[in-house]
């Protein structure tokens, strides 16, 4: 079996080959990686076909004495850092929007949509189980860090983590929906 110093020399030489090979090796890996942090399938395949589209981009400048599993490890959890970046964000517009009373109009503009959007997503984050939701809160809203939050409440920051990924997942299952009908209601009104 041809080692990874090897493959790697080839994919620097742009070796179409080396890279199928070498997907084929780790494309487990970072996907059980992906989804062990985000808890969502999609989003885990999706980010996982990004950080091997990473990995083609990068091709000539990765040192072929390089861990290329530690380069992927951490392809993926900054492109797992720069998801909860988007969501951290979608929640703090939820906080700031929910506060507002929002009717139909019979002629909608994209802010409309948006509060409205915003609204309900407020709605799924009350939907969250009492405590998730506390961590959730904690997390985004407030920013504070993991560790502070486990140290605040008492849990590990394992915990912490995990019902952070699941509010995540829950909210962001409802977003893509939302989403949806907001598209298909501006496409036809």
């Amino acid at each position: 079996m041809i080692s990874d110093v090897e493959l790697i020399e080839k994919l620097n030489k742009s070796d179409k080959n080396s890279f199928e090979v070498l997907y084929e090796k780790y494309v487990g890996m970072v996907y059980s990686f992906l989804h062990s942090v985000l808890k969502d399938e999609i989003l885990a395949e999706d980010l996982t076909q990004w950080c091997f589209m990473q990995l083609w981009e990068y091709r000539e400048s990765i040192s072929s004495e390089r861990n290329l599993p530690a380069w992927l490890y951490v392809t993926a959890r900054n492109a797992a850092y720069k998801e909860a970046r988007k969501l951290l964000t979608a929640t703090r517009y939820i906080e700031l929007y929910s506060q507002e009373s929002v009717d139909l109009p019979v002629e909608r503009t994209a802010n409309q949509d948006m509060k409205i959007i915003m609204r309900e997503i407020a709605k799924y984050v009350d939907m969250l189980p009492e405590s998730r939701k506390r961590i959730f809160v904690m997390r985004s809203v407030e920013g504070k860090s993991v560790s502070e939050i486990a140290s605040e409440l008492a849990l590990s920051p394992k915990t912490v983590e995990t019902q952070i990924a699941r509010a995540k997942s829950f909210i962001r299952q409802h977003v893509s929906k939302l989403l949806f009908v907001a598209f298909v209601l501006g496409s036809v009104m």
